[in-house]
């Protein structure tokens, strides 16, 4: 093996300029060498002015990026840590990623207004309250000053304008209905994000392997695989920092979103022996964009595409208003249109994504048959690029926001750790009407996990700590035909302390539950509401699900609020009831 070792001149504990590193990498690469060692040291990097990252290594093939025993510092904020693009069989290993400035900020509850929609907060010192240009904040997370945990059952807050009241103390106007009475009090500490983005961009590559990577005060998504042939692995940290420079309190978070996002990639990346804690969104998302239709001809359409993904060959699943796949066909040619008028009637079907006309880029795409008979306001997916063939495998994910897993493609979950998330431990849905990722899964197995303290302090309240759905208003009917969800298997799981309906099931066919543990569920009040005919009170839970299979589950030390093992509302085929549930 051919292996250049740094001959930097500047000492690491001085610190080196972020160009210094690339350099040092390409021209290892450009050598003929197969791997770079970064000398053990801590680097201080800023990013170029004009750049959005502070390190990027491009078209890096079976090469080898060594940095045991580094530390990369990012001081510039609101700007990507690290990023790979177009890299394939690349191995970056043993770095630790910290950003100087956390890009949330944090404090302590001084009031709270009696209709609660105030609460005035003093900032904690050394935590930046500035915000990232062009960036909407509108969430606060609550935390028990004592446990310096986000308090249970209590959902995300959501406010809508702040003020300044004096040097050091910031007002919050909360919407309506956000907190309810006797739950968030004087002493509370709170944390709000700054920015978002993502810390380490993965971009069109195929084979990477990022592994023993320690990341702190991530910004956004700590790592955002995006497009890209895929079948990247992952073994890495998401973890508080230590208290940035002038503060006295430690970071009530590790990150300001997500801890790892796969969106628009071929094959599913391998997640293995993760850590995520303290996240203040979900920590695995595994999705391709849906791409929103605005008019359709014969073998064509025309759409409005966030972050298009779509090559040649790819096939394209077609949605109707049921929010059921009508069809497909494989794209043959794709057009980018620059002067196209969009119907604005088609945004009465709008999401976050796709708020209204010139939002996002429109194009055409031609098809090797005729479509279905999409419609204005009906969405597309990338069937061949949502990250099937995924895995998470014994990983830990603790103390966070959001959901522990929030998939739309076919893989398996398995052997991980799930506890104290405010949110589900597992969400498998698509999301047409909000942020626009999908589509429905099929062929999934989450097994031999445990699920313990979940669906904490849930917002989303027709749901529970394992779910399999669609929602848009409503837990959607499944089509004639099926068109959902498909082919799940859940076994062998340990449900502990879960409060609120432990599996909700909707828009799926062919699901099967057995031999999972269900110890001491609901013994305190959820969250969840009958919302849709949720039925608060069953432990298992679903309606608009065909071939529904039960074998094999016990209950141990069912908690006061359990009253039905299971329910089940409409459209509902279920076999194996009689010996299903027993208890132990």
């Amino acid at each position: 093996m051919k292996t250049l070792l740094s001959l930097l001149a500047v000492a690491a504990a001085a610190g080196v300029f972020a160009l210094d590193i690339q350099k040092f990498v390409s021209d290892a690469a450009r050598s003929g060498a197969d791997k770079a060692v970064i000398p053990e040291g801590v680097y201080r990097i800023k990013a170029p002015d004009q750049a959005a990252d502070h390190l990027i290594f491009r078209n890096l093939n079976d090469f080898v990026i060594d940095c045991s025993g580094s530390t990369f510092i990012f001081e510039s904020d609101f700007k990507t840590g690290l990023a790979f693009q177009g890299c394939r069989n690349l191995t970056f290993r043993n770095a630790t990623l910290v950003n100087r400035i956390p890009p949330f900020a944090q404090g302590s509850i001084v009031r709270v207004s009696a209709d609660c929609r105030q609460i005035d907060v003093k900032p904690h010192d050394g935590y930046s309250t500035e915000i990232a240009p062009g960036y909407v904040p509108n969430v606060l997370n609550v935390f028990d000053p004592v446990e310096r945990r986000m308090k249970k059952n209590l959902k995300m807050v959501i406010y809508g304008v702040t003020e300044p009241v004096s040097s050091n103390l910031i007002r919050f106007h909360i919407n309506e209905n956000e907190i309810r009475p006797n739950t968030v009090f004087p002493g509370d500490l709170i944390v709000w994000r700054r920015h978002e983005g993502h810390e380490v961009a993965v971009q069109g590559c195929e084979k990477l392997k990022f592994t023993g990577v320690t990341i702190k005060n991530a910004k956004g998504a700590a790592v955002l695989e995006f497009g890209g042939e895929g079948g990247n692995y992952y073994n890495y940290t998401v973890t508080y920092a230590p208290a940035p420079e002038g503060a006295i309190q430690r970071p009530l978070l590790s990150g300001s979103a997500d801890g790892f996002m796969s969106l628009g990639v071929k094959n599913g990346p391998t997640l293995e022996n993760c850590l995520f804690e303290g996240l203040h969104d979900d920590a695995v998302n595994i999705a391709s964009r849906l791409y929103f239709v605005l008019e359709r001809s014969g073998n064509s359409i025309v759409i409005a595409a966030q972050h298009l993904v779509a090559y040649n060959g790819d096939e394209i699943g077609f949605y109707d208003f049921g929010l059921m796949k009508t069809g497909s066909a494989r794209i043959t040619s794709i057009e980018q249109l620059t002067d196209y008028q969009e119907p604005a009637e088609a945004y009465k079907y709008r999401s976050i994504a796709y708020p209204a006309p010139g939002a996002q880029p429109v194009y055409r795409l031609t098809f090797d048959r005729d479509t279905p008979a999409v419609q204005p306001g009906n969405y597309i997916s990338n069937l061949s690029r949502h990250g099937d063939g995924f895995a998470v495998r014994n990983c830990t994910f603790k103390n966070k926001r959001g959901r522990g897993c929030l998939i739309r493609a076919s893989g398996v979950i398995e052997n991980n750790l799930f506890e104290d998330i405010l949110g589900a431990a597992v969400d498998v849905m698509p999301e047409f009407y909000s942020f626009s990722e999908g589509p429905y899964a099929e062929n999934l197995t989450v097994r031999n996990n445990v699920f313990r303290a979940c669906n904490r302090g849930n917002c989303l309240s027709w749901t529970g700590t394992l779910n399999v759905y669609n929602w848009a208003g409503r837990y959607v009917p499944l089509g004639k035909h099926g068109e959902g969800h498909r082919n799940i298997l859940i076994e062998n799981n340990r449900f502990e302390y879960n409060d609120g309906p432990n599996i909700v099931l909707s828009t799926a066919e062919d699901v099967t539950i057995r031999n999972n543990r269900f110890i001491a569920p609901m013994t305190d009040r959820s969250l969840s509401s009958p919302v849709g005919g949720l039925d608060c009170d069953a432990l298992i839970w679903a309606i608009h699900t065909r071939n529904l299979k039960l074998s094999g589950n016990t209950v141990q030390s069912p908690g006061p609020f359990l009253k039905k093992q299971f329910a089940a509302g409409p459209g509902v085929s279920v076999s194996g009831l009689a010996d299903s549930i027993g208890k132990k």
